[in-house]
């Protein structure tokens, strides 16, 4: 996953947002306007961030040379056409919201530091906000707001400002909040407002009141957010079944009996689990999971001299992880094939019918490679097999019926 943030001066820095995809392990780009570096003019990541500063959209080039917001218009597009993450903050809020033909507007009243935010109706059924609570701390230092779309929806506001957070699309938000900031990030606006602030306002509130206050609780809040965003996004574009099908026979390096024996085993699951009417999610996690679940075999043979079960599973459970990392699959996804893959020799305490399904389509791939007699597969049938679907096609297999 990639994220790449647009930074307009060098004192608004990205605080949160960029400690986040760190966390996440994201490649991280930026563009440093103040340094006369060019917009990107397409979509080349995952996430766009567009950050605040003290321009305004209606800033000319010839009020701030090095900030084009006709440029950064188009690049927000570019990512909302192709359906990427964006997140716009203050400015940045602003111009998505331009970029999408809303107006920005002034506010109502003038913001700095911490104020209450609360969750509106659609943002309390707004699944990515579920961590937060109705009412929850948000920083401000703004005078404007983003403009409404006709599609679009305001997720919080707060007595100074009606437009704290809106959505204009899946993947698309305003964020006029700094749920970002950080005692250094505050401190560098205070000292490029010149050491003081001489502001006034019911929501202003003073210098040591902003750098006394301990921003972490926002910082989780908005990392929450993005969690649930981007596991929603990996889930949507995570690879199909024969992309992950391809990626395995490759890392197979021809060995033809690993390569048969991983697709019986997916036919069989595949053909078992359609049968059993599994959810679409549920299908595509074991489909993946029997696609992967010998993954540890190569490995185990030059390092034990054997595939047992148990070297497998505690091999095949970190290696899957790798192998997946990067075709787009989420965190969850990724957990529960890493915990099958982990687990495809194990028959007691069984928690899924992913997991029934997968014990069952590799014992009849097994059963049928290595010749088990017809009693041990009577055996097997009458001891381990739970679905109906998969005693069926069995007893069929093995002319038990």
């Amino acid at each position: 996953m990639k994220a790449h943030f647009i930074q307009q001066d060098a004192w608004v820095l990205p605080g949160e947002y960029l400690a986040w995809a760190e966390r996440r392990g994201y490649d991280v780009t930026v563009t440093k306007c103040w340094e006369y570096e060019r917009i990107p003019e397409s979509a080349e990541a995952d996430m766009l961030v567009v950050l605040g500063g003290y321009q305004c959209p209606a800033t000319t080039k010839e009020e701030c040379g090095y900030f084009d917001a006709e440029q950064e218009k188009a690049l927000i597009r570019s990512y909302v056409e192709a359906g990427r993450m964006v997140v716009g903050v203050c400015l940045g809020a602003q111009l998505v919201g331009e970029a999408l033909g809303a107006p920005y507007a002034h506010s109502p009243e003038r913001e700095i530091g911490p104020v209450e935010a609360r969750l509106t109706p659609e943002g309390k059924n707004d699944p990515f906000f579920a961590a937060f609570g109705e009412v929850f701390p948000a920083g401000e230092w703004h005078n404007d707001m983003p403009g409404l779309t006709e599609d679009s929806a305001v997720i919080a506001e707060s007595d100074g400002c009606p437009r704290q957070i809106v959505r204009y699309g899946r993947y698309v938000y305003g964020f006029q909040t700094h749920m970002e900031f950080t005692h250094e990030i505050v401190a560098a606006g205070i000292e490029e407002a010149g050491g003081r602030l001489n502001c006034t306002g019911r929501f202003v509130q003073t210098e040591e009141q902003l750098l006394a206050y301990d921003y972490s609780g926002m910082n989780a809040l908005l990392s929450s957010f993005l969690d649930a965003m981007a596991e929603e996004y990996r889930r949507e574009h995570a690879p199909t079944v024969s992309q992950v099908m391809e990626k395995m026979i490759a890392f197979s390096e021809g060995n033809i009996h690993d390569i048969d024996h991983l697709i019986r085993v997916w036919t069989y699951a595949k053909t078992i689990g359609e049968l059993e009417g599994l959810d679409a999610d549920t299908q595509y996690l074991l489909e993946v999971a029997a696609i992967t679940h010998d993954i540890a075999c190569p490995l185990c043979r030059e390092k034990y001299g054997n595939t047992n079960g148990r070297h497998q599973e505690e091999e095949g459970a970190l290696m899957v992880r790798t192998f997946l990392s990067d075709c787009g699959m989420c965190n969850a996804q990724i957990d529960r094939v890493s915990y099958l893959v982990g687990h495809h020799h194990s028959f007691s305490g069984i928690d899924g019918r992913d997991w029934q399904i997968l014990i069952e389509a590799d014992y009849i791939a097994n059963a049928t490679e290595n010749g088990y007699s017809r009693e041990n597969a009577a055996n097997f049938i009458s001891r381990i097999m739970k679905t109906g679907s998969g005693k069926r096609i069995a007893e069929a297999v093995f002319q038990l019926s």
